[in-house]
């Protein structure tokens, strides 16, 4: 799957998105995976904040449960 194209990221597109031009539907791609990306590091630091709340010597044991 090309997660560069609008169509890799979402597969089908609704019939509206696909009549777009084609630099249209890649700004909304480009906007689409740079959404992606912001929301995995908030992700990423609120599982790290979350762990503060574990007592340290459990928290290997926690973030291996977790696989992290």
């Amino acid at each position: 799957m090309d997660d560069r194209t609008l169509a890799g990221q979402l597969g089908s597109l609704p019939e509206g998105v696909a009549a777009l031009p084609q630099a249209h539907q890649q700004d909304l791609a480009d906007a689409l995976r740079e959404a992606r990306r912001r929301q995995g590091r908030a992700l990423a630091q609120a599982g790290n904040d979350a762990l503060r709340f574990i007592p340290a010597l459990l928290r290997p044991a926690v973030r291996r449960a977790m696989g992290l």
